[in-house]
């Protein structure tokens, strides 16, 4: 057997490590990726997305969509993130950062508190 028998083989083996270790310190040492998550929302101020803590959907919760770089979320919250007031806002220095919050008309149910005193004039002109 030598070298030239299995050229392919070694290559392939070769060009495996190559891109592993380059994913390696891609994804692990310098986190060059993007990450997607559910961010705080208040529907007194925002258009917030509707989601159920179980099937039943007896426990709702009200969320913005998030998609921060990892490299700042890790700089800025630690590998942590669920108590963290920075994950939820784009700050300054972020780059790539950006919050989505509910739009009806791309088929999604939103939560929006309305003023009451605007639903009881509303009641009122109908009665």
């Amino acid at each position: 057997m030598n070298f030239h028998d299995h050229i392919l083989s070694y290559s392939l083996a070769l060009l495996v490590i190559i891109i592993g270790s380059i994913s390696f310190y891609r994804f692990i040492l310098s986190h060059d990726y993007m990450v997607s998550y559910e961010g705080a929302c208040d529907p007194t101020l925002e258009k917030c997305f509707i989601g159920c803590e179980d099937d039943s959907c007896i426990n709702e919760y009200y969320y913005s969509e998030m998609q921060k770089y990892a490299a700042d979320l890790y700089m800025e919250c630690g590998n942590d993130i669920t108590d963290c007031e920075s994950a939820n806002i784009c700050l300054p220095e972020d780059s790539g950062c950006s919050i989505t919050y509910c739009d009806e008309e791309d088929g999604s149910i939103c939560k929006v508190i309305t003023n009451k005193l605007d639903d009881l004039q509303d009641n009122d002109t109908n009665i």
